[in-house]
């Protein structure tokens, strides 16, 4: 009788240690699923060409060719999304570097992950010098979703970099399909950024401001359309979420009378996006205005103005909009 309760209590010890062991893995089993899942919304950019198919050729001697300059686009664009988005939406690249990829895979990868949304960066080229401007394609007219994020974006080529916007373009418009819309299982758009057999156009997507733009201008139109679609809204350098619910406070730095490059030194030491604003029917002579921030919060917005005023913009000031 005391053998059995020995072995019993003994048993009775195993047991409640091997349970200790499986419950610790399975604590550190879900802890690790849990911690290492990104629900995130995923947008695939693809850089259109590369490798061995370079697109379209330089016209002027010097210039990049299309491959260069979407990938160059592209990569700004994604910035954009990872900066003030990158809390909602993930970004995945169809290629990084200068390298061939079949359109198949291209479409597939992002068919394969179940993307949100697919952007297809590219530049335009035509027999006639003179056509200039951007456009955005779609599959057809019942991509209702396609649709309305390209309408945005072209409105912001408008408004944002100032371009010739071509509008909104069908496959009917074009008499031919193009694959990564096609055979795309989300919205997807494909963006034509400008003409480079036009040298002004040539020029404007080979200067760093000009990708700025043409980038900007595309994240603006996304943004405003996650925003309206899914309600996702932008995360600004503190971390904060501005809500339009509220007043937004920007940090301006400065106004000019023309463009100020975005790569200037001085804007790079603040260490933060500057964003530049054009502005259009305003009797000042200053048609440029460049901000920092946009913050929900007036006390985090004084923080960054105290860095700020520590850099060479010692009259850099808190702009309110309701």
């Amino acid at each position: 009788m005391f053998i059995g309760l020995k072995k019993c209590n003994l048993l009775h010890v195993l047991f409640l240690k091997n349970m200790k062991f499986i419950l610790i893995l399975l604590f550190s089993f879900f802890t690790l699923f849990s911690f290492g899942q990104d629900n995130r919304m995923i947008v695939v950019i693809d850089p259109g060409h590369g490798g061995k198919d370079p697109g379209n050729l330089n016209v002027t001697k010097g210039m990049k060719v299309e491959k260069e300059l979407n990938l160059l686009i592209a990569k700004k664009l994604g910035n954009y999304i990872d900066q003030y988005l990158g809390h909602k939406i993930k970004v995945v690249y169809t290629r990084t570097t200068d390298v061939f990829i079949p359109l198949e895979e291209r479409v597939a990868k992002a068919n394969k992950m179940n993307a949100a949304y697919f952007i297809s960066i590219h530049c335009n080229a035509s027999d006639n010098p003179a056509v200039y401007g951007t456009e955005t394609h779609i599959h057809n007219i019942k991509s209702k979703t396609s649709r309305e994020l390209g309408l945005q974006i072209e409105k912001q080529f408008k408004t944002r970099a100032g371009r010739n916007s071509r509008g909104l373009k069908l496959k009917t418009d074009r008499t031919f399909n193009l694959l990564v819309l096609k055979d795309s299982k989300m919205p997807a758009i494909l963006v034509e950024t400008g003409f480079m057999t036009n040298k002004a156009e040539e020029a404007y997507l080979n200067s760093e401001r000009g990708q700025d733009l043409i980038a900007s201008a595309i994240f603006r139109g996304f943004r405003d359309y996650v925003k309206l679609k899914h309600g996702i809204t932008m995360r600004t350098p503190g971390n904060n979420v501005a809500d339009k619910k509220g007043p937004v406070y920007k940090i301006q730095i400065m106004a000019s009378t023309g463009p100020v490059s975005l790569n200037n030194p001085d804007f790079k030491k603040i260490g933060k996006p500057i964003e530049e604003v054009k502005i259009t029917n305003s009797t000042s002579p200053f048609n440029y205005k460049y901000y920092v921030g946009a913050f929900s919060d007036k006390r985090e917005a004084k923080k960054m103005l105290k860095q700020i005023h520590e850099t060479s913009f010692k009259d850099a000031f808190l702009v309110r909009f309701d």
